[in-house]
């Protein structure tokens, strides 16, 4: 089988790598990149792709020591000389296909590898309806025990045109030098995108709650834009704009940075936004991004 999938409409298309299970393109007939694309020199680097999946949780645990019900698990450091594990394992993993039409396609990670101590099932639907795209992702714990979740997407949007975010979220976690969350405060006015926020001259790369599953990525020297919507367990969102670079990251998520530790030090489950998941239990949620323009 080819490592790529198209899927198409007439209004836009789509393809999937199955390395990392990723989003490598997404754009409308008329050419327009929604997502930043993979380049055609590139291998497939999920990293430098237009969008994967955060599974089985979001964003850093803290020098990649899980603690969870009384146990520490050592994860690998997965991000270079990073001093944290990263993103989970579904973005390093080779996903399989198990269903693909026209417009759609079904991926597969049954995962029982040495990265992570949980047994899982992930599955990754993807779908284009008109020129929308909707992204949908399922996890069932095959462990024999219960286990800590998270799940998120993590979009990249080309940064030209004078790109402009809009969305709300009333309050931010601070991160430390290594982006662990140290405190949360009130949306200071420079990131906040309530009104509209021109990305070109934006640094971030935080954690923003509550968020209510909505916002606006425009670009108006192109006449273009599109809404990002999700469902409601992705009740937070990450901005990534990293200074000198030619995207930005808008990653719905269902939990703070670190959570499962913080949980595991007290923090109310309610508001790391950790779940456990039963053994055979299953959670799924999606992300849709919808051009309006």
């Amino acid at each position: 089988m080819d490592d790529f999938l198209t899927i198409r409409t007439t209004e836009a298309i789509a393809k999937i790598a199955l390395y990392g299970g990723c989003i490598c393109a997404y754009s409308l007939s008329d050419g327009f990149d929604i997502l930043r694309p993979l380049q055609n020199n590139h291998a497939v680097d999920p990293l430098m792709a237009s969008s994967f999946a955060l599974v089985p949780y979001s964003n850093r645990i803290e020098n990649g020591a899980l603690h969870f019900q009384g146990e520490t698990h050592q994860l690998p450091l997965n991000f270079g000389e990073h001093p944290h594990s990263i993103h989970g394992v579904g973005w390093q993993s080779l996903w399989h296909v198990t269903a693909q039409t026209e417009n759609e396609v079904i991926l597969e990670l049954p995962y029982s590898g040495d990265d992570w101590p949980f047994a899982f099932l992930a599955r990754q639907t993807f779908t284009l309806s008109g020129s929308a795209l909707v992204h949908k992702i399922e996890l069932k714990n095959i462990s024999g025990t219960s286990m800590p979740i998270g799940l998120g997407m993590h979009p990249y949007f080309p940064r030209h045109g004078n790109a402009v975010l809009t969305t709300n979220a009333e309050e931010v976690w601070v991160n430390d030098d290594t982006c662990l969350p140290i405190e949360k405060i009130s949306t200071p006015d420079n990131w906040n995108f309530g009104n509209g926020r021109n990305v070109d001259t934006l640094s971030c790369d935080n954690l923003f709650e509550p968020w209510q599953g909505s916002a606006r990525i425009s670009w108006p020297d192109n006449k273009k834009s599109v809404d990002l919507s999700a469902s409601e367990d992705l009740d937070r969102l990450v901005v990534y704009a990293p200074t000198g670079e030619d995207f930005f990251c808008v990653e719905p998520v269902s939990h703070i940075t670190n959570a499962f530790n913080l949980s595991e030090n007290g923090m109310p489950l309610k508001d790391s936004g950790m779940r456990v998941l039963r053994d055979s239990e299953s959670w799924s949620v999606w992300m849709q991004i919808t051009p309006i323009s």
